[in-house]
């Protein structure tokens, strides 16, 4: 059995494969499988994936039908053995001794999930991203609670790092114990379309990690690329983030977690709907004319899960480039919420 478990879903990265694969094949620590998951990838992904196969034992390819990352992620875990698990995603790639220094960590520590760091790599920029104020590690179980808050909301954070907009929900920031994922049968909800699929996914893992670590070393970089499902115009943006919603929802109820958590998740509906006043609502791509952008946002203001997060929002736990779209939706003053997309597609 491999000590790690690298899962890969590939889905139309031809132009970055090769960096993703060879910062994995080329770690100075080598016990390891490599699953890359093709998820009916339209280009040659597929041939890539096969070539690398036939190269080295260590690499799996599983060819399936495109149905969205969070179902290649889930068919990853399942082909997995090792101890760990580490997502890559197939756009990004990794430091040559991610591994090295991620498994001196887990002997050191003795923790069952481990969070480092990643460069943000973008265009015109690169960003060097800390998740916590400092070094450090924890078996209590109330400080992983304010990790899983942390996920929803970066304000909640045991460690406040100031000008981190979000918490860490990506599944590639974790290097986790694979039994704790398969013993609990904790997958990614392809009902989410790949929208904080990765945010469920994160607060159910951490409901059941008993010790966790923190180190600032730099494992990981992050590729923006402009045709992402993050960054795009989406004209289901707002069905996505109720899907999201929904789903959180139901892991606090299921969990029975207390008032901190809805506040937070009513943080995080805030945010991201903030976030769909320029990517969505306001988008100069969207078809829709202005009077019916401003009906769709009133409506959608005063529906469910959004008119609860409203109300439910604390505007303290609010980074400050949404404190003003929150108050604005909190009177329900549309033309305020135009004027903060505007700004913001101007200068950003």
């Amino acid at each position: 059995m491999p000590k790690i478990s690298f899962i890969v879903p590939v889905y139309g990265v031809e132009k970055y494969i090769h960096q993703c694969v060879d910062s994995i094949l080329g770690q100075t620590y080598t016990d390891f499988e490599l699953i890359l998951v093709d998820d009916g990838s339209p280009d040659n992904c597929p041939q890539i994936c096969d070539e690398y196969a036939a190269k080295d034992a260590r690499v799996t390819v599983i060819h399936k039908k495109n149905a969205g990352v969070s179902e290649a992620r889930n068919t990853g875990i399942d082909a997995a053995s090792g101890e760990w698990a580490y997502f890559v995603d197939s756009d990004d790639w990794i430091e040559l001794d991610a591994c090295e220094k991620l498994m001196r960590d887990a002997e050191q520590t003795g923790a069952d999930c481990i969070m480092s760091d990643c460069v943000i790599m973008a265009d015109t920029y690169q960003k060097r991203l800390h998740q916590f104020s400092q070094i450090f590690f924890t078996d209590d179980p109330e400080t992983i609670q304010s990790i899983q808050k942390y996920v929803l909301c970066h304000k909640f954070s045991p460690y406040y790092v100031k000008g981190l907009s979000n918490g860490y929900a990506a599944p590639w920031g974790k290097f986790v114990k694979l039994s704790i994922i398969k013993d609990n049968h904790i997958r990614f909800d392809p009902y989410a379309k790949g929208v904080f699929d990765d945010g469920v996914y994160s607060l159910y893992l951490l409901n059941h990690v008993k010790k966790f670590y923190y180190n600032d070393e730099h494992t990981y970089n992050y590729r923006i690329v402009g045709s992402s499902l993050t960054h795009a115009f989406k004209p289901v943006s707002v069905d996505i983030l109720k899907r999201n919603s929904e789903l959180v929802r139901r892991f606090i109820a299921e969990t029975g977690k207390d008032h901190t958590f809805v506040v937070a998740e009513a943080n995080r509906e805030v945010a991201f709907l903030t976030s769909q006043l320029s990517k969505y609502f306001f988008n100069p791509k969207n078809p829709k004319t202005r009077s019916e952008r401003y009906a769709e946002l009133k409506k959608t203001l005063g529906e469910e899960p959004f008119s609860s997060a409203i109300r439910n929002c604390e505007i303290k736990y609010l980074e400050d480039q949404h404190k003003y779209s929150a108050v604005c939706m909190k009177a329900k003053f549309l033309f305020g919420l135009e004027l903060y997309a505007k700004l913001k597609m101007r200068f950003r």
